[in-house]
C-alpha cells in the first residue's frame, strides 16, 4: 500500500513535536503514602500527612534548584493520597498493592515496624523505594532482606545503647525491661541487654507482653502476669518498649500494684514519645490517673529538631500550626527529601524512563539511592544499611510537658562509643516532683553485703585482722626456728597450714559484695585448696604420731621425714586442683542473680546444675573422707605424748572443723534467695571461728608457749636450804613408817603441756611394791589427784628451763614436779628410775642394752650431765644407758640388792 507523501510528512511532524514535548518536560515522580488516619494512632497519622503535604513544596522548591540540561524543566514529587493503614498488617499490604497500580514509584509508611516490615516484602515485588521516618527495628537493617528500605531515623542498636548509658549514668545497679512481643520490642530488647552486658549492667527481668490491637485495647492479663514478675525482680528500674497506648494501660496496673510513684523510675522508648500531648488531650477519654501516671516519666527519642534554622524556616514557610508539629513528623519530612533527592539522582544517570517505570539495572542500589542533606531534623547521614546516623535525647515528663534533660551522642564511626551529658537548666523531676535520684536496689532490699556498708567494712577488718595475725606468727616462728619447740612441731608444716588458712580467708572477703566471674572461680579455688593445705598438712602430723606411737620396727619410720610427707600433702592437693580444674572447663561458675519480692542477692553458679551439683559432692566426699581418716588418726593417738600436747589438740582442730563442716554443707545445696544474708553471715562467721579455732590449735598457741617460755619468770622462786618441811606447806621426800618401800613428800606441782597453768602443792607418793606413783592436791579439805601405774609412766629428770624439777609423763598428761632441794631431787630421780622409763627433751642420744636371762641381770647408768646415777639390776631383765644433759654437778649412788629374777626390796641412800 502507497503512503501519500503528505500524509508521512504529517506523522513525522507529530513524533518529532512529541519528543521535543518529551525532552522538554520531566517526570513527575508519584510517592505513595499509607499511614493510620483511623484508630488509636490516628492523631499521629493525620499530623504526620499534614506535614508531609506541606513538605512537597519544600521538597519541589529544592528540585527546581537541580541544575538541568538546555530546554528541559525540572522534576517534580507528587504526593498521593495518604492510605488508611489503621495501625494494622492487611490494610498497609493492600496499600502496597494499590500504590503499585497507580503508579507510584516509592512509599512512605507506616509507623510501627510491625506493620512496616511485611509493607516492605510486598513493595519488592514492584521495586518500590521505601522509607520511613518512624520505625526503628534493627530487623529492617538486613539489606539482603529488606534491599530499598531506608529510614531517617536512628534505629534501636543506637537508642538500646543510650538507654543502657543513660542508665549507666545515673549510678543505678540494674534495671528491668517490659517490651511488646512484636519486631519493634524484641529487636529494641535485644540490643539494649546486649549494651547493659557489655556495661556490666545487670537486667533483672525481661518480660514481654502482647501488644494492643488497633482500637488500643490491651491484653490485661498479659500486662499483669509481665508487671508481677517484675515486682518480685526487686529493680526500680523498669525500662518501657512499646506505644503509648500500651503504657496508659500498663500504668493503671502498675499503679495498682505500687510500682508508679516514690522510688520508681519508669523509662520509655520512642513510642511512648505523645503519651503526655494524648493524655492531656481533653478530647480523648483519659482521666486523672492516666495524667499523674505520666509524671516522672523519662523518654528516650531521637534528636529531632537539631538544625534550629532549617526547621524553622520550614515551619515559618509552611505556616503549620504547632498542634501539627508533633513527634516523628519532622523526620517524616526528612523521608520525603531522601527519596526525592534519590529518585531525581537516579533519574538523572539512568532516566526517568526507567525510574517510572521501576526497571533498575544491577548497577542502581541503595547505596548509590542514598544521598547526604542537611534536613530538618540535622544533617541527614547514613551507614551502609541504610540506617540514620543520629543523636537521642533522654526528655523528661511532669505535669503534661516534655522536656529534653540528656543527650546520647554516637560516634559516626563507633556506634558503642557514646557521650553522655547533662544539658544545662533542665533538671530531672521525678515521680514526687524533686530531682533525688532514686535507688534502683532499696537498702531493704539488699540481700547481700557490700564493701561499702558498716558490715561488709567491719567483716574486712576482721578478716584483715585474722590475716595480719597469721602472718606476724609465721615470722615470729621463723625468726625462733632453732628452738627446740619449734623443730619438735615442723616449721614447714606449721607455715603450710597456716597459708591454707590465708587462702580460706582470702575466699571469705571474695563472698561479699556483687560477685564477678572472676571472683566466683577465685573464691571457689582459694576456699577448696586452702582447705586441701590444712587437712593434708594435718594429716602427715598426725600420721607420723601415729607412725611412731604404734610401729614396733622403729627402723621403718625414715620413710617419717618431712620431704617424704610433704610430698603426700602435694598428692591431695594435686587431685583436689584435678577436680577444680575438670569444673572449670566443664562448666565454669559465673554470677547468678538471686530475685524475691522484696529481696536481691547473687551467688555463683555454673551454667550446667548437674555438673556443679556432680563437682560440688565430688569435692565434698574427698574432703569429708580425708576428715574421716584425720578423726581416726586423732582417735588413736590421743593419749600419746607429743610436745606441747600436739596429738590432742590436732584431735581438737579436727573435730571442730568436721562440725563446722556439717553446719556449712547443707549451704551448698539450698536455694538460698529467701534468706541470703541469714545464710551468708552464718557461712562467714562458722569459717571464721574454724579459721581462728584451727590457727590457735595448730599454729599460735605454739608461738605463745614459746613467747612465754623466753620470759625470766618461768615459776615460783626455788630455794636450795631448808630441812624436810617449810612453810609454805611443802616438804621432802621421807618414808612412811613401816612401808620401806614407800617415798613420800609435798612439792608445787603443774601441768606442764598446757597454756596458762599454775603451781599447786601436791603430795607425791611412790608406791613401789604396788607398782603405783599417786599425785594429789592438797586442799583444806580432801586430797584429790591421780594415780599412775609405774610401767606405764616416763619422766625426765632435767626439763628446760625447770632446773630443780623433773617431768612426768603419763599418756598425753605432763606434769612439773619442782623441789626445794637438789639432793631431794636426786632422790626422787634415784627411786623412779628403777621402775619408769627415763626420757629427756634435751639429750639428743640414747642407747640401752639387754641384761642376762639369769639372775643378777646387767647394771644400768644413768648420766644426767656432771651427775651419774649407778644403779644395780635386780632380778632378771634389762638395763640400759640414757645420756643427759643437767646443770647438777653432784654423784650419787644407789644400789639394789636382788635375788634370782625376784624383786628385792628397794634400799636408799
Amino acid at each position: 500500500m502507497t503512503v501519500c507523501p503528505r500524509r508521512r510528512a504529517f506523522v513525522v511532524a507529530v513524533l518529532a513535536l512529541a519528543l521535543i514535548a518529551q525532552l522538554a518536560h520531566a517526570a513527575t515522580f508519584k510517592i505513595a503514602v499509607a499511614l493510620p488516619m483511623t484508630g488509636a494512632l490516628s492523631s499521629l497519622g493525620v499530623s504526620i500527612t499534614t506535614v508531609l503535604q506541606a513538605s512537597v513544596k519544600d521538597v519541589n522548591k529544592w528540585a527546581a534548584s537541580v541544575p538541568t540540561g538546555p530546554g528541559t524543566t525540572p522534576h517534580s514529587i507528587a504526593l498521593m493520597t495518604t492510605a488508611d493503614t489503621v495501625a494494622l498488617q492487611a490494610p498497609g499490604v493492600k496499600a502496597v498493592f494499590d500504590a503499585s497500580s497507580q503508579g507510584a514509584v516509592a512509599l512512605i509508611g507506616d509507623l510501627t515496624s510491625a506493620n512496616t516490615i511485611p509493607m516492605d516484602l510486598s513493595a519488592q515485588n514492584f521495586n518500590l523505594w521505601h522509607c520511613s521516618g518512624s520505625v526503628t527495628s534493627p530487623d529492617l537493617s538486613d539489606k539482603s532482606m529488606f534491599p530499598k528500605f531506608f529510614r531517617t531515623i536512628p534505629n534501636d542498636a543506637l537508642q538500646g545503647i543510650a538507654i543502657a548509658r543513660f542508665i549507666q549514668s545515673m549510678g543505678w545497679q540494674s534495671c528491668a525491661v517490659l517490651y511488646s512481643s512484636d519486631a519493634y520490642g524484641t529487636g529494641m530488647m535485644g540490643t539494649l541487654t546486649a549494651e547493659a552486658q557489655r556495661l556490666s549492667l545487670p537486667v533483672r527481668s525481661s518480660q514481654s507482653y502482647t501488644p494492643a490491637a488497633g482500637d488500643g485495647v490491651g491484653d490485661a492479663k498479659s500486662y499483669t502476669a509481665a508487671l508481677t514478675a517484675i515486682q518480685s525482680s526487686a529493680t526500680r528500674i523498669i525500662v518501657f518498649i512499646g506505644a503509648f497506648t500500651d503504657y496508659v494501660q500498663v500504668a493503671r496496673i502498675a499503679n495498682s500494684m505500687d510500682m508508679i510513684g516514690n522510688g520508681w523510675v519508669w523509662i520509655g522508648t520512642d513510642g511512648v514519645a505523645s503519651v503526655a500531648s494524648n493524655v492531656y488531650d481533653t478530647t480523648k477519654p483519659f482521666t486523672d490517673e492516666d495524667r499523674s501516671n505520666t509524671n516522672g516519666l523519662l523518654i528516650s527519642f531521637p534528636l529531632e529538631n537539631a538544625n534550629t534554622k532549617i526547621s524553622q524556616d520550614f515551619i515559618n514557610s509552611s505556616g503549620l500550626p504547632a498542634k501539627n508539629i508533633s513527634d516523628y513528623t519532622m523526620f517524616f519530612h526528612d523521608c520525603l527529601m531522601g527519596l526525592a533527592r534519590g529518585l531525581v539522582a537516579t533519574a538523572d544517570s539512568i532516566g526517568e524512563a526507567a525510574v517510572l517505570n521501576r526497571t533498575y539495572p544491577s548497577t542502581v542500589n541503595l547505596g548509590t539511592f542514598l544521598k547526604q542533606f542537611p534536613g530538618v531534623t540535622g544533617d541527614v547521614k547514613y551507614d551502609e544499611k541504610g540506617d540514620r546516623v543520629g543523636a537521642f535525647t533522654i526528655a523528661n515528663v511532669f505535669a503534661g510537658n516534655r522536656t529534653q534533660v540528656w543527650t546520647v551522642t554516637q560516634s559516626d564511626s563507633d556506634k558503642t562509643k557514646s557521650e553522655v551529658k547533662m544539658i544545662a537548666n533542665a533538671p530531672l523531676k521525678f515521680f514526687d516532683g524533686t530531682s533525688t535520684i532514686p535507688k534502683s536496689e532499696p537498702v531493704s532490699s539488699i540481700g547481700y553485703l557490700q564493701f561499702t556498708s558498716i558490715g561488709g567494712l567491719a567483716i574486712l577488718a576482721l578478716l584483715g585482722l585474722m590475716a595480719l595475725t597469721i602472718i606476724v606468727t609465721n615470722i615470729y616462728l621463723f625468726q625462733n626456728r632453732t628452738h627446740v619447740a619449734i623443730k619438735n612441731m615442723s616449721l614447714p608444716f606449721l607455715t603450710m597450714i597456716s597459708c591454707g588458712l590465708l587462702m580460706v580467708l582470702a575466699a571469705q572477703a571474695l563472698w561479699l559484695d556483687v560477685p564477678s566471674a572472676m571472683s566466683c572461680q577465685l573464691e571457689t579455688w582459694f576456699f577448696l585448696l586452702g582447705l586441701e593445705l590444712v587437712l593434708s598438712a594435718v594429716a602427715a602430723k598426725a600420721y607420723r604420731i601415729w607412725r611412731i606411737f604404734d610401729n614396733k620396727t622403729l627402723s621403718k619410720l625414715h620413710s617419717m621425714s618431712n620431704a617424704r610427707l610433704m610430698m603426700g600433702c602435694m598428692v591431695f592437693v594435686f587431685i583436689q586442683a584435678m577436680v577444680l580444674c575438670a569444673w572449670t572447663f566443664m562448666s565454669p561458675l559465673k554470677p547468678k542473680t538471686l530475685t524475691t519480692v522484696t529481696l536481691i542477692s547473687y551467688e555463683c553458679a555454673s551454667e550446667n546444675a548437674a555438673v556443679e551439683m556432680a563437682f560440688k559432692t565430688i569435692s565434698l566426699l574427698f574432703n569429708g573422707i580425708l576428715l574421716v581418716v584425720l578423726a581416726f588418726l586423732a582417735y588413736k593417738t590421743r593419749k600419746a605424748y607429743s610436745s606441747f600436747r600436739e596429738s590432742v589438740f590436732i584431735s581438737y582442730a579436727i573435730q571442730n572443723i568436721f562440725l563446722c563442716g556439717i553446719v556449712i554443707s547443707p549451704l551448698l545445696y539450698i536455694n538460698k534467695a529467701t534468706f541470703p544474708m541469714p545464710a551468708l553471715l552464718v557461712k562467714m562467721f562458722v569459717t571464721m571461728y574454724a579459721v581462728s579455732f584451727s590457727f590457735g590449735c595448730l599454729v599460735g598457741r605454739i608461738a605463745l608457749v614459746l613467747l612465754m617460755s623466753n620470759k625470766t619468770d618461768l615459776g615460783i622462786k626455788m630455794s636450795m636450804d631448808g630441812g624436810s618441811s617449810s612453810a609454805d606447806g611443802t616438804s621432802s621426800a621421807e618414808h612412811i613408817p613401816g612401808k620401806a618401800s614407800t617415798l613420800t613428800g609435798k612439792y608445787p606441782v603443774k601441768v606442764a603441756n598446757r597454756l596458762f597453768e599454775t603451781w599447786h602443792t601436791h603430795r607425791l607418793t611412790l608406791f613401789a611394791l604396788e607398782g603405783f606413783l599417786g599425785l594429789t592436791r592438797l586442799t583444806n579439805n580432801t586430797e584429790q589427784g591421780k594415780l599412775f601405774r609405774l610401767r606405764s609412766l616416763q619422766f625426765d629428770p632435767t626439763p628446760a628451763n625447770y632446773p630443780l624439777c623433773i617431768e612426768l609423763r603419763a599418756d598425753s598428761a605432763a606434769f612439773l614436779v619442782q623441789f626445794a632441794k637438789e639432793d631431794d631431787k636426786a632422790k626422787w630421780v634415784r627411786a623412779l628410775s628403777v621402775h619408769c622409763l627415763v626420757h629427756s627433751k634435751s639429750t639428743a642420744t640414747r642407747s640401752s642394752g639387754r641384761g642376762g636371762a639369769t639372775g643378777g641381770g646387767q647394771g644400768s647408768t644413768i648420766q644426767v650431765g656432771g651427775a651419774t646415777y649407778s644403779v644395780n639390776g635386780y632380778g632378771g631383765g634389762n638395763g640400759g644407758a640414757v645420756g643427759m644433759n643437767s646443770t647438777a654437778g653432784q654423784q650419787f649412788g644407789r644400789s639394789q640388792a636382788g635375788g634370782g629374777g625376784g624383786n628385792g626390796a628397794p634400799m636408799w641412800k
